[in-house]
């Protein structure tokens, strides 16, 4: 009896603390400006902006706008990836952001937004993806980076 307990236990707290992972499918999508992390930013950089997003996080006149770029940085704090890269994936329903490893990243570098349009080609990827919080999606595996005809997707 003893045994099957502690069985049972040690089987919901894997199960509780397993990552929820889902599998993406979609094409690479380029955005000629973006906000995404401080990919590349120095420390004081970051220190600069978080005494900012700190001042207006308390203010009376914080709009919804404001508040929700907060929020994403909070959350990416608290996750280790301020400095993460990212891409934009355009799947069927949308386009989501999803924040990468820097191995992950490394394999999709070599992708040339203008090489890719003038030769008519996309950039097709199975990706597995954690989700952090509502909208907010972190991978450390591309599972296929696939180079296919097709139009490359894209926007300023």
């Amino acid at each position: 009896m003893k045994n099957i307990t502690l069985t049972i236990i040690i089987g919901l707290l894997t199960l509780s603390c397993s990552k929820n992972e889902t599998e993406f499918k979609g094409d690479l999508y380029f955005k000629l400006i973006d906000f995404g992390s401080f990919y590349g930013a120095d420390d004081k950089t970051i220190e600069n902006f978080e005494k900012s997003f700190d001042s207006i996080r308390w203010s009376k006149n914080a709009g919804k706008d404001e508040l929700e770029i907060i929020r994403v940085f909070d959350i990416l704090k608290a996750n280790d990836l301020l400095k993460s890269p990212w891409i934009n994936l355009k799947t069927e329903s949308d386009i989501k952001k999803v924040y990468l490893s820097e191995s992950e990243y490394k394999k999709l570098k070599k992708f040339d937004r203008n090489k890719l349009i003038t030769d008519n080609k996309k950039v097709e990827l199975k990706i597995k993806v954690t989700e952090l919080d509502s909208g907010i999606y972190y991978s450390d595996k591309i599972s296929e980076i696939k180079l296919a005809d097709g139009k490359t997707y894209w926007r300023k």
